[in-house]
């Protein structure tokens, strides 16, 4: 299976893109303390003012400035290990709660989740984003709207975001690794092993686990997508990871600016910027956020298609070696006569 990864286009490119900007973000950390530089104003021989931030693409490479003079680049880069570092972060825990609870009630108490079932399987049909913002909302908005400080430390905030997104996706997470169970245990393997007395725990080791490997990983990198998703929408509604400061823009006016420059934020704060000649301020981490996905999701098709191949190579080399047993017997026999 490793070497069938290290193989297969699809998951290396998408792991090494994902990879590279999250270690370069540490890096940058480590080595600069997130140091962002200012755009100046752009003076001509005679000391006139020939241009002014923002700055365009073109003007200031690669991805030019932001609304407070700010380089995009640098702002994107430094914000880039708070926002996969995040979604990593709670997609882990997601993924460890409902493997713990999705595998222990489906083995040990299924009646009760089939009872439970309905109730959890309603969150399938409830928005995220919009149960998300309907609590984090009071701790994140309320006190910037009415102009007072946060009463909350920036930590304290974060925590209670990460456990919000972390409760949010249990329920789901949890009925599709049950269900995954599930339909492994209506196989004839399993069937098999209970007959001969295996226990629970036996049967999750030796015979449900090899099968449920593969799938808990992409279930795990699905995971990270749809956190990814769920920033952004918070962004989008200025519910901002760790909370909002104000600040004044080149305009003068009061805006929002993220306290941990994560992605989402940058969207959020600058979406008014879209469509207006400084379209590139939203557009730039809107774009980030779609690599970063696509790249997810390139790991996601790459993963299942070397799965795919090795299940197939095991099956033609067994299917090799009961052609060459029969063989042999074939042969033994004409030899016999």
């Amino acid at each position: 299976m490793g070497k069938a990864l290290l193989k297969n286009a699809q998951f290396m490119i998408g792991s090494t893109f994902f990879l590279s900007v999250l270690v370069a973000s540490i890096l940058y950390t480590v080595f600069f303390q997130d140091h962002i530089p200012v755009a100046d104003l752009t003076y001509g021989d005679n000391g006139e003012v020939l241009a002014k931030p923002p700055y365009s693409p073109f003007d200031h490479p690669p991805f030019g400035t932001d609304n407070v003079s700010q380089d995009l680049f640098f702002l994107l880069l430094v914000g880039a290990k708070y926002t996969l570092g995040i979604a990593l972060l709670i997609a882990l825990a997601r993924f460890a709660l409902s493997l713990l609870l999705g595998v222990g009630l489906q083995l040990y108490a299924a009646p009760i989740l089939r009872r439970v079932k309905p109730l959890v399987e309603g969150f399938f049909y409830f928005p995220a984003p919009l149960l998300a913002y309907l609590i984090l909302s009071w701790v994140l908005l309320r006190e910037t709207f009415v102009g007072g400080e946060f009463s909350t430390t920036f930590t304290e905030r974060v925590l209670f975001e990460v456990v919000i997104l972390i409760l949010i996706g249990v329920p789901i997470t949890l009925t599709t690794i049950a269900k995954e169970v599930e339909l492994l245990q209506e196989r004839e393997f399993m069937t098999s092993a209970k007959v001969l007395g295996g226990s629970r725990l036996h049967m999750l080791k030796k015979h449900l686990m090899p099968y449920l490997r593969p799938q808990l990983f992409l279930i795990f990198i699905r995971e990270v997508i749809l956190v990814l998703l769920l920033l952004a929408h918070l962004g989008i509604l200025n519910v901002l990871f760790g909370g909002v400061a104000i600040t004044e823009d080149m305009f003068g006016n009061g805006v929002f600016v993220s306290l941990s420059n994560e992605w989402s934020g940058l969207i959020g704060n600058n979406l008014k910027f879209l469509f207006t000649t400084y379209y590139w301020i939203p557009l730039v981490p809107i774009i980030c956020f779609t690599v970063t996905i696509l790249a997810l999701k390139m790991i996601v098709e790459g993963f299942a298609d070397a799965e795919g191949a090795s299940r197939e190579r095991k099956v033609v080399h067994k299917n090799t070696q009961v052609i060459e047993r029969e063989g042999k017997s074939t042969a033994n026999s004409f030899n016999s006569l």
